[in-house]
């Protein structure tokens, strides 16, 4: 009788839970482990909502491990998992039960009542439309450089398969044991302070300039230091002047904080400053000094007297964009306009995009003093900071001497591989193209020796995937002959001679 009546319950108790033994099939061949297939079917079942709020009891872990021929350990494993994330409650006692509200009632939204659609179109700001780029959906996934996978040659981009990805992962360890959860709050507005001292020291060693740490503002790479010093110095309206041909981001960052763009052309010596009587004087100067980008000179000596006095007697700011200054391979470079300056005029930015990797986004301003705490102001209220978890690493990477011998591993790997896309250019396309050889710098210009063969051209790289920039592309009014911008640093010499064949083949064809 005793076993007739406990038999009895087992059977109500098993009549009253949710999950009939039935809907599970476990399959023991298959890889995922055994507890993850029970535990995803029962979540699954639960999620269906195919059950009364009258009848939630789950089978015991013995009756169903039984029914189903598994452990018990099995089942529980499954059971702990749908307890840990809020699927199931227990009661002692009584048995296992459904969670009277189940996690996605919390995650999923009422659906709305729908109603008839109107077409407007969508109004978007004047800042929007002014801004120079004509990308649309997901032309923005490649990002800046435009050069998705398998497509070669295209300027700005550095050897990211040289990463020191072992060093910079044990520090990154280190930095995390040591600083622990500090490094996951907010964090400085001006950066970290490690890194900011290891930075005033390689910029006072090694590129001329004159600074302490207290005037270093850390960024999340050269655009924002652009964006950030337009906003501190001009209004909008207020003239910037920048090189012409530019930097195509710079355009878009200056347009972006309204600001009228005027544009002075490039000569050997780097950008020409003269300026008519009328002409309303500049609140703000781009310049890339070390390396005209895209053309690759170097401004002169004179020229950088000459713009440091401009700024001075007007009232200027000079904004140094030095973001490769340390690739050079024609003898050492000139110092910094920031270490030539004497009048607090030059606005000093860099970057470690070329030298490590761009998706580290880190980068940092140099300013004089009194701008200093406009610049933290505005990048604030823009994002905080950047990663403190990267800022501290890439301060032990420089203080222990890992970057300096980086960068003199990298000079001479990019050294080769220029020095090898010469000689297989000449080779392969020197019956159409003049190369522009460059003092510094991770691109080469290729100007057209028959100016009507561009056309052609263009759109044979764009259909063989080895696709280096027009000129043109960079230039705002300046009307240059016609030329390609190279980049050879991305590419060991093997792709970079495969990429060039491909492009001689494709012109012969």
């Amino acid at each position: 009788m005793g076993m007739s009546n406990s038999k009895s319950r087992s059977e109500k108790r098993r009549r009253r839970s949710i999950i009939a033994f039935e809907m599970i099939r476990l399959d023991r061949t298959a890889t995922e482990p055994l507890h993850e297939q029970l535990y995803r079917q029962v979540r699954d079942e639960l999620k269906s909502g195919r059950f009364s709020d009258g009848s939630s009891r789950l089978p015991s872990s013995r009756a169903l491990a039984a029914n189903r021929g598994i452990s018990r350990s099995t089942v529980r494993l499954a059971f702990s998992k749908l307890h840990a994330e809020g699927y199931l409650r227990s009661e002692p006692g009584s048995g296992t039960f459904v969670a009277n509200l189940l996690p996605e009632t919390f995650l999923t939204a009422d659906q709305p009542r729908t109603y008839r659609s109107i077409q407007r179109p969508i109004r978007t700001s004047d800042r929007v439309r002014a801004i120079p780029d004509e990308r649309v959906g997901n032309q923005f996934d490649l990002g800046a450089t435009g050069s998705g996978a398998g497509v070669s040659l295209v300027p700005s981009i550095p050897a990211v398969d040289e990463f020191p990805i072992a060093v910079w992962e044990r520090l990154r360890a280190q930095v995390l044991a040591r600083k622990g959860v500090n490094l996951l709050r907010y964090a400085s507005n001006r950066g970290d302070v490690d890194l900011r001292k290891a930075i005033a020291a390689y910029l006072c060693d090694f590129r001329g300039a004159r600074c302490h740490p207290d005037q270093i503002v850390i960024v999340a790479g050269m655009q924002q230091a652009m964006l950030i010093s337009a906003m501190a110095v001009l209004n909008p309206g207020e003239v910037a002047w920048t090189e012409d041909p530019c930097y195509q981001q710079t355009r878009r960052v200056l347009t972006l904080a309204g600001v009228k763009i005027v544009p002075k052309l490039v000569d050997n010596q780097g950008i020409v400053i003269t300026r008519s009587p009328k002409e309303p004087l500049p609140r703000i100067i781009y310049v890339t000094p070390s390396h005209q980008f895209p053309l690759g000179t170097t401004m002169s000596f004179q020229r950088r007297t000459g713009l440091l006095d401009f700024a001075r007697a007007h009232g200027v700011f000079l904004f140094e964009d030095d973001y490769d200054a340390e690739f050079r391979f024609a003898g050492p470079p000139l110092p910094s306009l920031q270490g030539m300056d004497n009048s607090s005029r030059v606005i000093y930015a860099g970057t470690v995009s070329k030298i490590l990797c761009p998706s580290l986004r880190l980068g940092y301003i140099v300013a004089p003093e009194p701008l200093v705490d406009s610049l933290v102001k505005i990048r604030s209220a823009m994002d905080q900071h950047s990663s403190p978890i990267d800022q501290a690493t890439l301060a032990r990477f420089i203080t222990e001497g890992f970057f300096l011998g980086h960068i003199k591993r990298i000079r001479k790997i990019y050294a080769e591989r220029r020095d090898f896309f010469i000689k297989q250019f000449n080779e392969l396309l020197g019956d159409r193209f003049t190369l522009q050889i460059p003092e510094a710098g991770l691109n080469i210009v290729a100007w057209l020796k028959h100016e009507e063969d561009f056309p052609m051209i263009r759109r044979i790289t764009l259909d063989i995937g080895v696709r280096p920039s027009t000129l043109s592309f960079f230039c705002i009014q300046a009307k240059l002959k016609p030329a390609f911008v190279f980049g050879f640093a991305a590419w060991t010499p093997t792709q970079i001679r495969q990429s060039l064949f491909k492009l001689a083949s494709a012109l012969r064809g």
